[in-house]
């Protein structure tokens, strides 16, 4: 079992109604989990105990929560702790959904292979006890790739961990769906239905490895035959892993936009992709929306 890192954070009221407002806004939140969760439903789960050093902090069972298949209906995980006390459950980044009454999590409708901090707040305090929680699944890393340096390929990161080796098997430019390339038995991307692919839209997405041929994309049209500087894509990526997730379906939403050259790129988004990385890299809350990821096409350095 895995470590959680908590702690206690003492707020003067203002603050407290400050953070909480501004956390409620981010949060994705399912309208029916906002209100009311049936915990009792056979699609809920219930983890084994972990220790934490703040009383009242979150704690699921792990510090790592998967996504599972089911029959009907969504996947829900409730926490273990704090069951009968009043107070508010709360989360950041945006993309956990969360019932802020009881705490019980909606992964279905959550954004997977992101790190957030969960939090509860008992009734009657200003203590906010937080914990650390990964929604196990898959991403990419934020970045800007420039073609003339040959730095063409996106790669998948793993359960928002940067160094965690892939349970994918390798491929190459033979791995897409117009050859009839549909991933194996360990992972299995961009396998919806037909017309509604990445590979569709020209996103080059190797089926068994998830790696992004990003300089191909362009090659074979993602943004057309006339480039321009700021053209940009938000495209779905549904994915299956042979991991803990035992085969779920998921999916990703990547963004990919196109600069001439990296001195073209406005200073904000460069800030903003060092900014993510930065945290991505140090186990950090990434502070700006985590997603979806944003890629970056570079045709030149200067």
């Amino acid at each position: 079992m895995k470590s959680k890192l908590s702690y206690c954070s003492t707020l003067l009221p203002f603050v407290l109604l400050f953070a909480f407002v501004a956390c409620n806004k981010a949060d994705h939140t399912d309208p029916a989990v906002e209100e009311s969760v049936d915990t009792s439903t056979t699609n809920t789960t219930l983890l084994t105990s972990t220790t934490t050093s703040c009383l009242y902090a979150p704690n699921y069972g792990d510090s790592i929560l998967y996504k599972k298949p089911t029959q009907s209906g969504d996947f829900f995980v409730a926490p273990l702790n704090n069951s009968g006390i009043d107070g508010t459950w709360l989360s950041w980044p945006d993309g956990l959904s969360m019932n802020r009454t009881t705490g019980v999590l909606n992964l279905s409708q959550s954004e997977t292979g992101v790190r957030y901090n969960v939090a509860f707040v008992k009734k009657g305090t200003t203590d906010t006890c937080v914990s650390q929680l990964i929604i196990g699944g898959m991403t990419y890393l934020d970045n800007i790739y420039v073609i003339s340096n040959n730095d063409t390929l996106a790669q998948p990161v793993f359960d928002a961990n940067p160094f965690k080796n892939t349970i994918c098997d390798a491929s190459n430019d033979s791995d897409y769906p117009d050859s009839a390339a549909s991933g194996d038995s360990k992972c299995a991307f961009d396998n919806a239905a037909p017309g509604s692919k990445a590979n569709d839209q020209k996103l080059r997405v190797r089926t068994k490895s998830g790696i992004i041929n990003l300089k191909k994309s362009l090659t074979d049209g993602l943004f057309g035959p006339v480039l321009r500087n700021g053209d940009f894509k938000q495209i779905p990526i549904q994915y299956r892993l042979n991991d803990a997730s035992n085969n779920a379906m998921q999916s990703i939403t990547v963004k990919v936009m196109y600069y001439d050259k990296v001195s073209s790129i406005p200073a904000a988004l460069i800030q903003e992709v060092t900014s993510k990385r930065q945290s991505f890299f140090n186990y950090l809350i990434i502070n700006y929306k985590p997603r979806p990821p944003l890629l970056i096409i570079a045709g030149f350095a200067n």
